[in-house]
């Protein structure tokens, strides 16, 4: 409705913000893109094992600033510094995960070996482990970034994140599946966003989880 007084809208000035609507978009494509190819990038360069986990720290603050609406002016040199100022901590805090995802390869070798109920009963418990290692890992870069507490006390709160939101940790997985599946039917979405999409999207989900906490 227009008020009395208030100047009318013209198809120039509508144009106009579809136009800057339309920007604003490709502009956070080209920064999930940007994202996922400094992330591959800071994980070679700390040797995969050392790089991966300051890697989604780095790429998931470029993410988070894009979720705002105030994506990075400088994009490189935001995640490099990024980068490096969290790589020892989100190192040590990272280490559980290596440690888990070493147990998750294992259960699955075991896997393949056994047979009957006992085969049933390890499935089953390898995809509750897996489904509570993915929102673990969601949570990671959103409570580094945020939270300077010590690794043990953020684990604390990690080991128990999937079960107290339970619904942030049904959201991460479905917007999880989803993507695989959207990459299943699209491979070439996997070398541009491959990482960076499900960051964005979980990392966005746990923010908003994160915030409602820190309001009470």
């Amino acid at each position: 409705m227009t008020h009395v007084g208030a100047p009318a809208r013209t198809a120039g000035d509508e144009a106009v913000g579809w136009a800057a609507r339309v920007m604003t978009v490709l502009r956070a494509l080209a920064h999930v893109v940007a994202a996922q190819l400094l992330l591959v990038l800071g994980t070679l360069a700390g040797g995969v094992v050392l790089g991966l986990v300051p890697s989604l720290h780095a790429a998931g603050t470029l993410l988070a600033r894009v979720a705002a609406g105030a994506p990075s002016e400088h994009l490189w040199r935001d995640f490099w510094t990024t980068w490096r100022g969290g790589w020892r901590r989100l190192n040590v805090l990272g280490a559980p995960l290596w440690a888990v995802a070493v147990l998750l390869w294992l259960d699955a070798v075991a896997l393949g070996v056994l047979t009957g109920p006992a085969r049933a009963a390890a499935g089953v418990g390898l995809a509750l482990a897996g489904a509570w290692a993915v929102v673990v890992l969601a949570h990671v870069p959103p409570v580094a970034r945020r939270y300077t507490d010590s690794p043990a006390r953020t684990w604390r709160f990690l080991v128990l994140a999937p079960a107290l939101s339970p619904g942030t940790s049904l959201g991460v997985l479905a917007a999880v599946a989803v993507w695989v599946l959207t990459c299943a039917a699209a491979p070439v979405l996997v070398p541009l966003a491959g990482v960076t999409v499900p960051l964005l999207v979980t990392g966005w989900l746990v923010d908003v989880r994160l915030d409602r906490l820190d309001a009470r």
